[in-house]
């Protein structure tokens, strides 16, 4: 399955009897922290690129009670080639934000820096899924969303500090929404995560997490699979790949003209669509998926 989940999770086989089962489940990979997996970043990595100044929304936001602040709050303005630009992150504000219990959330590192790309890419390979990562970072006390379900399932990575995690279990059928949940259910799971240590939560599951000691910081790679609505989609997207109507007159003129058009892309399109499986168009659905050649972060044995 790759060797960023066997790094990150000390037993890719484990993980995929959790994912294919929907069964929260803790990880505690040997050999960590000395063994910090390639391309994983350090809290002091991702509070440099914080302090570096380019940091600006919407890669950076603040979460509070489930509600993202307005970015007046943890950001400034400056002044770039003479014209005023907003939303440059402040780490002052920001730390103080932090302080108070306020979530910072840096979303997507997958399209922004580069080691985490190098990590989703091949997660997202492995998995056959896309796969994308956002970075938390809570203080002692701090919990930025309430209750939620994902959709998506989620691998946790503790980077630095302490997080509680409640995990409930997942919803038995299609019918759900994600989003905050008032009546979670029953508990499936309950732990502490210490850094190096990873956490998987099942697709739909209702979740929390709360900030338990000095600074917690920890990476979430959320590996999406397609509902209802992305399989429609899919489905036209596979027809509009290629025209259904090469060959024939581009502006029939009498009806009979355009009824024998129509008919012949009906039946073209029908073609097309029996050559199609359901495992083909949930194929489609999940992509697309990154470049399998693309080089990843090469192994480190420590810092």
């Amino acid at each position: 399955m790759g060797r960023v989940l066997a790094d990150l999770t000390g037993d890719a086989d484990a993980f995929a009897e959790a994912l294919a089962e929907r069964t929260a489940r803790v990880f505690r990979p040997a050999g960590w922290p000395a063994g910090w997996p390639a391309g994983l970043p350090r809290a002091a990595e991702l509070e440099a690129v914080l302090n570096g100044g380019l940091l600006r929304v919407p890669y950076v936001e603040m979460v509070q009670d489930g509600a993202v602040l307005a970015p007046e709050r943890f950001c400034t303005v400056r002044t770039v080639a003479g014209r005023p630009e907003a939303g440059w992150a402040d780490p002052g504000r920001i730390a103080a934000l932090l302080a108070e219990g306020v979530t910072l959330l840096l979303p997507q590192l997958d399209q922004w820096y580069a080691p985490v790309r190098a990590l989703a890419a091949d997660l997202a390979l492995g998995l056959g899924r896309r796969t994308e990562a956002f970075c938390f970072a809570t203080a002692a006390g701090g919990r930025g969303l309430k209750v939620h379900r994902d959709d998506a399932d989620v691998l946790v990575v503790q980077l630095a500090g302490e997080k509680e995690w409640t995990v409930h279990r997942p919803p038995a059928d299609g019918h759900w929404q994600p989003g905050l949940v008032p009546a979670p259910g029953p508990v499936a799971l309950h732990t502490v995560l210490a850094p190096g240590q990873a956490l998987y939560v099942p697709r739909g599951a209702p979740h929390a997490a709360t900030g338990r000691q000095g600074l917690s910081v920890h990476l979430s790679f959320t590996v999406r699979e397609p509902g209802t609505g992305r399989l429609h989609a899919a489905l036209g997207e596979h027809l509009a790949a290629a025209p259904l109507g090469t060959g024939l007159p581009e502006r029939p003129l009498a009806e009979d003209e355009l009824l024998a058009a129509a008919a012949e892309v009906l039946r073209r399109g029908r073609e097309r669509l029996a050559a199609l499986t359901p495992q083909d168009l949930l194929r489609l659905a999940r992509g697309p998926l990154p470049d399998p050649d693309a080089p990843l972060p090469p192994r480190r044995s420590g810092d």
